[in-house]
C-alpha cells in the first residue's frame, strides 16, 4: 500500500496526500507548508503535516479516506 501523509490545511481540514516533499531554496528550507488542493473545500490551501497523536481515531480514519486532488510542490 502507498505511504500517505496526513495534513491539515489553513482552514483546519484534515486529509491525506500521497507525497509531501520538503523543498529547499539554496541552503535554507522553505518551511513545512505546501500548497495543496483541499478535498473538503476544493481550494488551494497552505497545508502542513498533522500530528496523528493529536487526532482521534475517527479523525485519522476520515483523513486517510479524504485524498488531496493535486499537489503543487
Amino acid at each position: 500500500m502507498e505511504q500517505r501523509t496526513v495534513v491539515r490545511c489553513a482552514e483546519g481540514h484534515v486529509f491525506s496526500t500521497a507525497t509531501f516533499p520538503m523543498q529547499n531554496l539554496l541552503e535554507g528550507r522553505l518551511g513545512p507548508g505546501r500548497l495543496i488542493r483541499c478535498p473538503q473545500c476544493g481550494r488551494l490551501r497552505s497545508s502542513v503535516p498533522a500530528d496523528p497523536a493529536q487526532l482521534s481515531g475517527a479523525q485519522l480514519a476520515r483523513a486517510l479516506r479524504l485524498e488531496a486532488v493535486e499537489s503543487l510542490a
